[in-house]
C-alpha cells in the first residue's frame, strides 16, 4: 500500500497546477479532470484491498545524511534482487485498476492462463504468464492487455544473473494485436528506487490507454510514443518490420482525452542557429583550462583570476580534459537523428526548488549524483568543454560513461547544459538538461517549490542514443531498461526535498 501520510503523484501535480493559476500562469500539462480525479481516488481505493498484502516502500538509497541523496549502489546489489516478492505490488495495482474499470462497467475482462496466446504486433522479450485482457464496450476503444512475466505461485529469484531468474513484474499493452507501452523495469536491488516511482509509471500507462491519450506508431524507419505526460521516438526500432499506428480512444461515454504531448520535432532555424553558436565555443579556452588545471593551486588561481569573467578557480576533479578525444555522436545528432539514433524528451515538474536553485543543481551535477551516479568532473560545474565521467555500480561490474559539455544555457528563464558521449561511453549520443520557468521570473514567495511566488519550474531532458559498444548492443534490451531506470532518476532528482 501506498504510505498514507504522502500525497499521491497525482495530488502533487494538481497542487502544483492550483498555485500555478491562482498566480495567473499555465503549465506544460493541464489539470487533470473531475472524472479523472475520480478514477483515480477510485483505483487508490481499491488498491487498498488488492495491495493490502504488497506494502510500498521507499527509496533504499535515500542517503539521510547527505541531504536528500542517493548513496552508491553496493557491488553486491548488482544482478541480486533482495525480496523479489515485493513486485507483486505491480500485479495488485494492475487488479485494482481491473476491478474499477469493470466495476464501473467499461470494460469485460478476460483472464488468459498462457499469456503466449495473445497476439502482439511486436513481441515482448519476457517470458509471459497469466495475462488480463480488458475489453473495452465503448465502440472504437482498444483492449488493454496486462501481463504477468512470472507464475502466480512462484517466489521469485535472488540472483538475476541466472539464466532461469524469475521476477514478478508487469507488461503493459494496448490495440489488437497489442503493442507494449510498458515493458519490465531492472529490478535489481541496485536500481530500485522505490515503489512510488514504480507505481506512478504503471499508472500513467494504463490511465493513458483508458482516457484515450497513448498513441503509438512504428514503421522500419522509426517508431514513436505519445502520451499526455510525455513523447519519445527513434529510428531504432530493434529490426521489426512492422508498421502500424495504434491510437487509444476513451472508453467512457462524453470523455474529454488529455491532449497527446506534441510529437518531437527539429529544433526550430533560431534554437538550432544558437546552439551552433554554442558549440563554436574557443577550442583555445578549453585548452587554457586543462593547461591551468595542471599548475599548482595558488598559481592556478593566480591566473584564473585575471581571466575575463573568472572570479575562482575551478573546483578540482580527477578528471582531466582532453581535448583530441573526439565526440563519437555527430554534433548536430539532437537536431536531426541519424540512423539507428533513438530520440527521447522527457519532462517533469520540478516541486522541491525554485528557479535559480534548480539551474545551480544542473550544472552542478547534483541531478546526476542524485540519480545515483558517481561523478568524476574537471571542472565544479558544466561549462563547455568540460569533462565528466559517469559511473553506475562499483567495480567490476560498473559501467563507465565519459562526456564531454557541448555548450551552455544561461538566460533568464531557461538554464542548463548538454554533452556529448565520448569513446568508451556505451551509447553515442547527445543529453541535454534544462530548467525552464514559466511566469515573470521577478517572484518574491518564500517557498521553494515549483509554484513558488510567481514561478512554474519544469525540468527537461532531451536525449538522443545508440548502442556504440559491442556489450550494448548484445545486451540492447538490457541497456533501454538501464536508461530508463536513470531517466526517471533524473526526473524525479530536483523533486527530492532535502531531508
Amino acid at each position: 500500500m501506498t504510505f498514507p501520510s504522502a500525497p499521491t503523484w497525482w495530488e502533487e501535480h494538481e497542487a502544483i497546477v492550483s498555485r500555478a493559476a491562482e498566480d495567473g500562469l499555465s503549465v506544460e500539462n493541464p489539470p487533470f479532470s473531475a472524472d479523472l480525479l475520480a478514477l483515480l481516488t477510485d483505483v487508490e481505493a481499491a488498491f487498498a484491498q488488492t495491495g493490502a498484502d504488497t506494502p510500498g516502500w521507499e527509496d533504499p538509497h535515500h542517503d539521510p545524511t547527505a541531504l536528500g541523496e542517493r548513496r552508491d549502489s553496493r557491488d553486491e546489489e548488482y544482478s541480486r534482487c533482495s525480496d523479489p516478492g515485493k513486485y507483486r505490488i505491480l500485479w495488485t495495482r494492475a487488479e485494482a485498476w481491473t476491478q474499477v474499470l469493470t466495476a464501473r462497467g467499461w470494460a469485460d475482462s478476460v483472464e488468459i492462463e498462457d499469456g503466449a496466446q495473445v497476439s502482439w504486433a511486436v513481441d515482448p522479450r519476457v517470458d509471459r504468464y497469466r495475462t488480463t485482457v480488458l475489453r473495452p464496450r465503448r465502440p472504437g476503444a482498444q483492449p488493454l492487455v496486462l501481463v504477468r512475466t512470472a507464475p502466480d505461485d512462484a517466489t521469485g529469484s535472488t540472483d538475476l544473473a541466472a539464466a532461469d531468474a524469475v521476477v514478478p513484474d508487469l507488461v503493459v499493452g494496448f490495440g489488437e494485436p497489442a503493442v507494449a507501452v510498458l515493458e519490465p523495469d531492472c529490478l535489481c536491488d541496485a536500481c530500485d528506487s522505490g515503489s512510488r516511482d514504480l507505481l506512478e509509471v504503471l499508472d500513467q500507462a494504463i490511465l493513458s490507454i483508458v482516457d484515450g491519450s497513448s498513441e503509438v506508431v512504428r514503421s522500419p524507419d522509426g517508431a514513436s510514443a505519445r502520451t499526455s505526460f510525455g513523447a519519445e521516438s527513434g529510428s531504432d526500432v530493434d529490426g521489426s518490420a512492422a508498421s502500424l499506428r495504434v491510437t487509444a480512444s476513451p472508453w467512457a461515454d462524453d470523455w474529454a482525452s488529455r491532449p497527446l504531448c506534441p510529437p518531437i520535432e527539429p529544433l526550430s532555424p533560431m534554437e538550432s542557429a544558437w546552439q551552433d553558436e554554442m558549440l563554436r565555443d574557443p577550442w583555445p579556452t578549453r585548452l587554457l583550462d586543462a593547461a591551468l588545471a595542471v599548475l599548482p593551486a595558488p598559481l592556478e588561481g593566480r591566473i584564473h583570476r585575471l581571466r575575463t569573467g573568472r572570479t575562482a578557480p575551478p573546483t578540482r576533479y580527477a578528471t582531466a580534459v582532453d581535448p583530441d578525444v573526439a565526440i563519437t555522436a555527430p554534433l548536430d545528432a539532437l537536431e536531426n537523428p541519424p540512423d539507428g539514433y533513438r530520440l527521447m524528451h522527457r519532462s517533469a515538474l520540478v516541486t522541491a526548488m525554485d528557479f535559480e536553485t534548480a539551474s545551480s543543481a544542473v550544472r552542478g551535477w547534483v541531478v546526476h549524483r542524485r540519480a545515483g551516479l558517481q561523478v568524476s568532473a574537471s571542472h565544479g560545474k558544466a561549462e563547455p568543454g568540460a569533462q565528466v565521467h559517469l559511473r553506475l555500480g562499483i567495480g567490476p561490474l560498473s559501467i563507465l560513461a565519459p562526456c564531454r559539455v557541448l555548450w551552455v544555457i544561461d538566460e533568464p528563464d531557461r538554464a542548463g547544459f548538454a554533452y556529448g558521449t565520448l569513446p568508451g561511453h556505451p551509447e553515442s549520443g547527445i543529453e541535454q538538461f534544462t530548467v525552464t520557468r514559466t511566469g515573470t521570473g521577478t517572484g518574491t514567495g518564500t517557498g521553494t517549490g515549483a509554484g513558488a511566488g510567481t514561478d512554474v519550474v519544469r525540468f527537461h531532458l532531451d536525449a538522443v542514443s545508440k548502442p556504440a559498444t559491442w556489450y550494448a548492443r548484445l545486451g540492447r534490451p538490457v541497456s533501454r531498461l538501464v536508461q530508463e531506470v536513470v531517466t526517471r532518476r533524473y526526473l524525479r532528482a530536483l523533486s527530492t526535498p532535502a531531508r
